[in-house]
């Protein structure tokens, strides 16, 4: 191996490792300055479309972004202030209620049995043993107690009081710098727009203006949905009488931007505090039905509704995601995984370098539907792959399903055979669990296993030689186009792929049909495929010759034009398009069909026995 080859892969795999570490390092140990960053963008995504309703109604810039600001600095002031007071309420009134809790804990352990029971007792006592276990001093030991100076005051102050001012600080931070980027909004685009390359600037322009409309709209849905669920919380838990309604109608508003779990988090406290202030058990109940019906209706109704499968966000990289920025962040991280994540899955859609957010993000399957066959079959799990095609079959015709599916994966096979990836062993594995799955395809279709002679009308069926042009895919290929042809109008022979070419000339001498189908899989074959092609249309010049080059993906021009100076008269790259062109040519087919010696029919004199149907039809 070139070294200085080895020496470039290295540090491209050094580089891929390093960047992701310093990147999550910086966010890390920056979070006072990117915390605010955040929630300046995600207020800037979220009033967008406000500002832009106020300025569609004739305001100003500066005064539809203040006014939107304003008002959401007034709501959050006086919610906030009120959430406050009753939260402070709720801790100085819970202790009080300790014997009623007492009691319900009584209560609970005399539904267990006895055994139960006991570990249940053993469990409070534990839990609550953490709290007032003490440190037992050994006999004759001095305890000396150390008093607090005179500034301890001040210090546990400075313990709960600074925290609390840096995140009013990065708060307010976060709301001026919204407002700027609501005022700047063009200038920032068209910056963000140079950094992502000025080339393509329509592309660019176009996809930044995508991505922000739909970001924007998303947020402010998903705003507008969890306050009508934190509001639909506080009416339904107020109506209970349940304490401090407001104080659990706010959190369950937060608590939903945590995505599926944020709501059931939420739901932990008002119960607890219900079970524990109530006479009965009936508010508690009533308190998880509440929760439990709006979120079962917000997310088998609304979300559906509101959102569609724009975004698409994966249900395991939404946990993650939240998993991650709660490690980074705490809190505020928790909350914001969500509107972060969908900003990450809008860059790596519109953004090429940043495509791997798209594929570790994105709720769109990573592989294709051929290609997951494709690794199935090469796996040789026959059931996973037999469920991949029957899961087609329930929006696709068969036609569709192998065109689309079952030949591009085929053609995957032949091409890692040849590049000596796949060894002749698993290539005929592979071969040999397709067949059966064009089986099961066969079977879905509910087709006669006997058909009759003659279909309703009288007619002889029409008369078909399939002939593989090289190896065994070509006939797995052929065995599909045959399943997907009534076997009451076509009577469809597939010539063995270890058959000569004299000895398929002969059969064609012998069975006399009005059409002769080559098939060929690529990638490869053209070259054999037009040597049989002049050797048929040598031997038979008036026989009613068509190609079928299955999954050509590449040179579609190029192959019709050889083989059709090969002497084809009609070159399909689909079996749809073959199945096309075949109905269009039933009709003349049947006829003028030749009789089979069988049938009493003389025998053709000339050098070809494919005889006069074809004779007497145009070349398509």
């Amino acid at each position: 191996m070139n070294p200085q080859t080895e020496w470039q892969r290295a540090i491209t795999t050094l580089t891929a490792v390093a960047v992701p570490v310093v990147v999550i390092a910086a966010i890390y140990w920056a979070r006072s300055i990117f915390i605010p960053i955040a929630l300046a963008i995600f207020l800037a995504f979220v009033l967008g479309t406000p500002v832009a309703w106020l300025q569609r109604r004739g305001l100003r810039r500066l005064p539809a972004v203040l006014g939107a600001v304003g008002l959401v600095v007034v709501v959050a002031g006086v919610v906030g202030g009120i959430v406050a007071w009753q939260l402070a309420k709720l801790t100085e009134t819970l202790p009080d209620y300790a014997p009623r809790i007492t009691e319900k804990l009584v209560f609970a352990k005399s539904l267990l049995g006895a055994d139960q029971g006991d570990k249940f007792e053993k469990l409070v006592n534990d839990v609550t043993g953490v709290f007032y276990a003490k440190k037992k001093e050994p006999k004759g030991a001095t305890v000396v107690v150390v008093e607090p100076e005179g500034g301890s005051a001040f210090t546990q102050m400075q313990t709960y009081v600074g925290p609390v001012t840096e995140l009013v600080g990065q708060a307010a931070f976060g709301a001026v710098l919204a407002v700027f980027m609501l005022l700047k909004k063009e200038d920032l685009r068209n910056r963000i727009i140079r950094l992502t390359g000025d080339t393509q600037l329509t592309t660019t322009t176009r996809a930044v203006n995508d991505a922000s409309r739909r970001v924007s709209r998303y947020l402010f849905t998903q705003l507008l949905l969890n306050s009508s669920f934190g509001l639909l919380v506080f009416l339904g838990l107020l109506i209970a009488q349940v304490p401090y309604a407001l104080l659990w109608g706010v959190l369950a508003w937060i608590m939903r931007y945590i995505p599926y779990l944020g709501t059931w988090l939420g739901l932990i406290p008002p119960t607890f505090v219900s079970l524990a202030l109530s006479d009965g058990w009936w508010q508690p109940l009533t308190v998880i039905a509440i929760y439990g019906g709006l979120e079962l209706i917000c997310n088998n109704i609304f979300e559906p509704w509101l959102y569609g499968q724009s975004m698409g966000v994966s249900e395991v990289a939404q946990l993650v995601a939240a998993a991650v920025w709660a490690f980074l962040w705490g809190p505020v991280g928790l909350v914001l995984s969500g509107p972060l994540t969908v900003c990450l899955l809008i860059l790596g859609k519109y953004v090429p370098r940043f495509e791997f957010l798209r594929v570790l993000l994105g709720d769109e399957p990573a592989l294709t539907t051929d290609v997951r066959l494709y690794q199935r079959l090469a796996a040789h799990d026959q059931d996973e792959a037999s469920d991949i095609a029957r899961e087609e079959l329930k929006t696709s015709t068969p036609e569709q399903v192998f065109d689309r599916v079952v030949i591009p994966a085929l053609s995957f096979a032949k091409r890692d055979f040849e590049n000596q990836t796949l060894s002749r062993e698993e290539l005929r594995s592979i071969l040999g669990l397709t067949r059966e799955i064009v089986y099961e395809v066969d079977e879905a279709k509910l087709v006669p296993v006997a058909p009759p002679a003659a279909d309703a009308d009288g007619k002889p069926r029409v008369r078909v030689l399939a002939i593989p042009a090289k190896d065994e895919a070509d006939e797995v290929a052929l065995e599909m186009f045959r399943s997907l042809m009534d076997e009451d109008r076509w009577e469809i022979e597939v010539a063995p792929v270890e058959s000569l070419t004299s000895e398929v000339v002969t059969r064609i001498r012998a069975l006399k049909p009005a059409v002769v189908v080559i098939g060929a899989l690529p990638p490869g074959g053209l070259a054999h495929t037009r040597y049989v092609c002049k050797r048929v249309r040598r031997e038979f010049p008036s026989a009613k010759l068509m190609i079928g080059r299955w999954g050509l993906a590449n040179g579609v021009d190029e192959n019709r034009e050889r083989l059709t100076e090969a002497g084809a008269d009609t070159v399909s790259t689909s079996l749809a398009e073959l199945k096309q062109h075949l109905g269009g040519w039933q009709g003349v087919l049947t006829d003028n069909q030749p009789a089979s010696p069988g049938e009493g029919s003389p025998k053709s004199t000339s050098g070809g026995g494919v005889g006069t149907a074809a004779a007497s039809t145009p070349r398509a």
